[in-house]
């Protein structure tokens, strides 16, 4: 007797479908090549027929493990989300579950992942925060399977994978100077965090490169988000010699700096051409679509599951994988 719709599946079902044990169909799951071509087909033809779907989580706690991964992301921003999906996509297709913990940039919840993974809730952690618990840090704990995204961990011998922040920022900056902007402003990204660090060295480095002074009246400091993008851009409209250009270290503080340049009666690029960093999907639709410095973020997601699944399986990983960027241009940067 088949069970009802509104049962569950079981693989008990399965094997009294076939006639064959449930050790049988656990092989074909687990260990297909236990068994001979001819079964293992049949067992799947069963599972699919029947919509069979093994719990994986009972499953690798049975074997000491959780087949789980939790990604720590410090907001719930396209950009993170972004590279959770391809993170998503790699663990799914190794059979293992991948749990979001959201920090918010809060030392308590990032402490709480961290305690998830060492409870043995989850086998390792993809960590995207760029900041570990004060207890791991400093060694009072041990550090869980780990693997950082963007941002490498201080002192610590942790696989990373990320992007040439210096090197994008230095692309943009040099596509500027190319149109022939002069005064180039840069907002930049959050103090604390190393990529802010690397993307304005790569501005800066560029304005010296082609002889151009590093004015502090033009630097602007935001925090990644749209309001602090605005608040910088309003600070250099109200100098006597605004930019004509500005480079911003991701999209939503560009938007957000376009935002305030219209509402001072500027338009972009006529009058004020303006970079992003990231490369959001919005990017592309915001008006004007904006000329940015792409990161791939699905990949990073993609590279860093594989990394970790690799690490949990005992097999080397490299300890510093660099994806390139690339400037993509579109209408928000013309001739000042």
């Amino acid at each position: 007797m088949h069970p009802t719709p509104r049962e569950a599946t079981t693989i008990k079902d399965v094997a009294r479908e076939l006639g064959v044990s449930v050790a049988t169909v656990s092989r074909a799951l687990s260990r297909p090549e236990l068994l001979k071509p001819e079964t293992r087909e049949r067992v799947m033809a069963a599972v699919r027929r029947l919509g069979y779907r093994p719990n994986v989580l009972a499953r690798g706690l049975r074997r000491g493990h959780t087949r789980a991964l939790l990604a720590v992301v410090p907001t719930l921003s396209p950009f993170f989300l972004e590279i959770f999906a391809g993170a998503e996509e790699v663990a799914r297709q190794a059979d293992f579950a991948l749990l979001l913990g959201y920090s918010n940039r809060d030392p308590e919840k990032e402490k709480a992942c961290f305690d998830q993974v060492a409870s043995g809730q989850a086998d390792g952690i993809i960590l995207l925060t760029g900041a570990m618990p004060s207890d791991y840090a400093q060694g009072r704990y041990a550090l869980p399977p780990l693997v950082t995204v963007l941002e490498r961990v201080p002192n610590q011998n942790v696989p990373v994978v990320r992007t040439d922040h210096r090197a994008g920022a230095a692309e943009a900056t040099r596509h500027l100077i190319a149109l022939g902007h002069r005064r180039i402003a840069h907002i930049a990204g959050t103090r604390t965090l190393p990529s802010s660090a690397r993307r304005l060295a790569g501005y800066r480095e560029t304005l010296a490169e082609a002889d151009l002074p590093q004015l502090s009246e033009l630097f602007g400091q935001g925090d990644f988000r749209m309001e602090s993008g605005a608040d910088a851009m309003r600070g250099f409209l109200a100098l006597a010699d605004p930019p004509t250009a500005v480079l911003c270290a991701n999209d939503e503080m560009a938007f957000g700096a376009i935002r305030a340049a219209r509402e001072a009666g500027l338009r972009v690029p006529q009058d004020l051409s303006v970079v992003g960093f990231d490369d959001l999907s919005i990017a592309e639709y915001f008006t004007p679509p904006l000329t940015t410095v792409h990161i791939p973020r699905h990949e990073l997601g993609r590279q860093a599951a594989h990394a970790l699944i690799e690490h949990l399986a005992g097999r080397e990983v490299p300890s510093d994988r660099v994806l390139p960027t690339r400037l993509v241009l579109r209408q928000s940067t013309a001739p000042p």
